[in-house]
């Protein structure tokens, strides 16, 4: 004899479609802070923010984003890390590079 087992109306579903709010949550703010530190490091880096005007002590200029994909404790996601030219001194070019999120870093620290 079989026994028919009843499935709440609220349980999440399994197997590929399985989508957990609280995952998605943590994602996409887990995304949004590691984006705010290198915009800040940016800023820091220009000495202006995002659509600020050129001033005196400007170094640069921003030249977009590019997304990078990193794992971490979180899992795996994908960031848009921001692009950017700086002058030095001699008024010679280089492309901006985040020491926070080094070049060729896919796994967080806390992976390691």
């Amino acid at each position: 004899m079989k026994e028919e087992t009843e499935t709440s109306p609220f349980a999440l579903p399994t197997g590929d479609e399985a989508f957990d709010p609280v995952e998605a949550g943590v994602r996409r703010r887990v995304r949004g802070f590691i984006e705010t530190i290198l915009e800040e490091e940016l800023r820091a880096a220009l000495g202006r923010g995002r659509y600020e005007r050129s001033g005196a002590g400007a170094t640069g200029h921003r030249n977009g984003h590019h997304e990078r994909q990193i794992i971490g404790t979180f899992g795996a996601d994908t960031v848009k890390v921001p692009r950017a030219r700086l002058v030095d001194d001699q008024g010679k070019t280089s492309e901006w590079r985040s020491q926070a999120l080094r070049r060729y870093q896919v796994m967080s620290r806390g992976m390691v």
